[in-house]
């Protein structure tokens, strides 16, 4: 299932590239150089009697969206999971910090979710919020009927998907790189005054390449003036972790790449002082290349977040 939605990602990727099409052979709204990333949706707050219809309205519209082609839906096993260990409800997902989190756990850069319910006439209305969850912007599209909601899901789906190939490049953030994220750590928390920090992350890959997450860190950090140490018994600050990358599809010699890194921060006396984790999907000419990309995004997502706690 992952590879066949991770073939339909690079398809788009393709396309744009080569100017793009959209629905029906149409130009395409987004960005001829935005693919659409990895989309959550996520279950509907149910404001109608009928239980479980939230739920299974982000079922039914997570199999509409993936049946378009060139949309990458997180898993739902994965997202339901990562509720259970956020202990997060329909309810509890209107928080901006809960979207955020459920984007970065599950490797989701738009998230959708909504809510379902009837007015005084009897009519039926489904609500859908279309959420960068690194930019915040919301774009919201509906639809309404007599009847059961479910069978509104299809032209929810539509409106959706017009929605996100519209606004995909205004819904996302700039693209990770050290320097944009040197710039962003130095304005948050200075220089790093020579602190003297380990690092060590153990990343397992099929090609087996380099540390690319662990050299990412390094450099990160020697570029806020942190004095990076080859010991641990050296260190003020430890940092380590572990990161996986595998291959998840690929298209006519474009190859896409899943990592999932786990970052733990330590003072000098052993005592943790935050742990964090994020999956990153990139397509590349090459596997290896795509592998190395997808931890090296991780690395600089999960530094922005860990950085500002070396104090």
């Amino acid at each position: 299932m992952m590879k066949k939605k991770m073939i339909g990602q690079l398809v788009l990727t393709v396309c744009l590239l080569g100017g793009g099409l959209g629905m029906a052979g149409e130009p395409a709204a987004t960005s001829s150089t935005t693919p659409i990333p990895t989309i959550a949706v996520l279950p509907f707050e149910s404001k109608v009697a009928k239980e479980g219809v939230g739920s299974a309205i982000a079922d039914l519209l997570t199999v509409k969206l993936g049946e378009s082609g060139d949309m990458e839906l997180a898993d739902r096993v994965s997202i339901d999971k990562t509720m259970a260990e956020l202990n997060l409800s329909a309810s509890g997902l209107v928080g901006k910090d809960s979207q955020v989190k459920i984007g970065q756990l599950v490797g989701a850069r738009i998230i959708i979710t909504g809510s379902v319910f009837k007015s005084g006439d009897n009519k039926s209305y489904i609500v859908a919020k279309v959420i960068g969850v690194e930019t915040s912007l919301v774009k919201g599209c509906s639809v309404s009927g007599i009847g059961d909601p479910l069978e509104m899901v299809p032209d929810l789906s539509n409106r959706i998907q017009a929605t996100i190939r519209k606004n995909v490049a205004a819904l996302l953030p700039p693209v990770l790189t050290r320097p944009t994220i040197l710039e962003e750590l130095k304005k948050v928390c200075g220089s790093g005054s020579g602190k003297k920090v380990y690092v060590k992350v153990s990343e397992q890959t099929a090609q087996n390449i380099d540390p690319a997450a662990e050299t990412e860190l390094q450099k990160l950090l020697q570029g806020l003036e942190f004095t990076v140490v080859e010991s641990p018994d050296q260190a003020d600050f430890r940092i380590t972790g572990e990161g996986i990358a595998e291959q998840s599809g690929h298209f006519k010699g474009f190859f896409s790449a899943t990592a999932r890194l786990e970052l733990r921060l330590y003072a000098k006396d052993g005592a943790l002082i935050a742990s964090d984790r994020q999956v990153e999907t990139v397509a590349g000419p090459a596997a290896n290349v795509a592998a190395k990309e997808a931890l090296a995004q991780a690395a600089l997502a999960l530094a922005k977040r860990l950085v500002p706690q070396i104090k």
